[in-house]
């Protein structure tokens, strides 16, 4: 290309020093003069245009290099939580098959999810020609309860193209199981599940007697969720209205809690623990009488703190009563009062 530039510059230069008398003096000359200029103008003008398609060829298949690059980035990115998740639930799924608390949840989840990370990363650059280098910084606690952090830094790079971040992501526990139960039955294991709720049978009467709590027949066959689902019925006062409590309980509903376990402290077996966590409703077996009391049936009253609660009725069909045991703080952060 400079090579064709150069010879059309020294095309045009000879004809500029043609001798103006011949231009002048010889009707011929001054026609086929005009001409030559006329043909390198257009062959200078055409390689010019050329010039420009080239480069702007260039920077058209850089911007697609560049477009796709970012393209693969975000689709990296999205795919951290959905590891992250699947992590989790595996480890959850080991605790409740072997009652065995995990140490370090964080730890454990930032560990498996970097093996993970790594299996991605040969695949990206096999598949798509991307150098990547990612590694999960930590794994903490959100200021949502239902959401988990998860802080990565990562690096990318192709050909010219380089990317280099820390990222910090959220990753939602919703519909992965609740190893809790387990985990604070593990001395006698009798509960089953079956992929949607928890029935305990004598573990949690044999749980009350060991810790000397009040009433432990009141809790034999009783039942709790199996998969976190947050509960849609916020502000949290409307359990009181109709039958949205019994809603809630049929449907196994977690709300959140100032006193109530969050995920990671479930996943070590921790009935309660100092960050924002989650509550719900361990269910006692239906009655035929409300001359009872017992611990109150918030799961981390149950697991940890063990103070007392009466029984309150939300369901009675013929002479049986579904009833929960709350105490007053609990009945006034739902609404069922009096």
């Amino acid at each position: 290309m400079k090579k064709f530039i150069k010879i059309a510059k020294n095309t045009l230069a000879k004809s500029n020093n043609i001798n103006e008398n011949i231009i002048f003096d010889k009707k011929g000359n001054v026609i086929t003069s005009l001409t030559i200029l006329m043909i390198f103008s257009f062959i200078l003008a055409a390689i010019l245009v050329l010039n420009v398609a080239i480069n702007y060829n260039n920077i058209s298949s850089e911007s697609i290099d560049s477009n796709n690059f970012n393209y693969l980035i975000q689709d990296y990115k999205r795919n951290i939580p959905i590891i992250t998740k699947e992590s989790i639930g595996e480890i959850s799924n080991k605790t409740i098959e072997t009652h065995i608390p995990c140490e370090n949840s964080n730890i454990a989840i930032q560990n498996k999810v970097n093996e993970k990370l790594k299996e991605v990363n040969k695949k990206y650059e096999v598949n798509q020609g991307l150098n990547v280098e990612s590694e999960v910084l930590s794994i903490s606690n959100s200021d949502d309860p239902f959401h988990i952090d998860i802080k990565t830094v990562l690096y990318v790079k192709k050909g010219n193209l380089e990317y280099n971040q820390v990222i910090n992501q959220k990753v939602s526990i919703e519909n992965l199981k609740d190893p809790l139960p387990f985990l604070m039955c593990k001395d006698h294991p009798t509960l089953i599940e079956n992929n949607t709720k928890i029935n305990y049978k004598d573990s949690l009467k044999y749980y009350f007697t060991q810790n000397n709590l009040e009433n432990p027949d009141s809790y034999e066959n009783a039942s709790s969720p199996l998969i976190i689902k947050k509960c849609p019925y916020d502000p949290y006062q409307h359990h009181g209205d109709s039958y949205t409590l019994k809603n809630c309980i049929d449907n196994g509903y977690y709300h959140e809690s100032a006193d109530g376990s969050c995920y990671l402290c479930r996943l070590e077996g921790k009935g309660g623990c100092f960050h924002y966590g989650l509550e719900t409703f361990i269910v006692p077996k239906k009655v035929d009488s409300l001359n009872l009391r017992s611990i109150s049936s918030p799961d981390h009253v149950i697991f940890a703190e063990h103070y007392a609660g009466n029984p309150l009725e939300f369901y009675r069909y013929e002479n049986l009563y579904e009833i929960i045991f709350l105490d007053s703080s609990h009945r006034a952060k739902y609404g069922l009062g009096g």
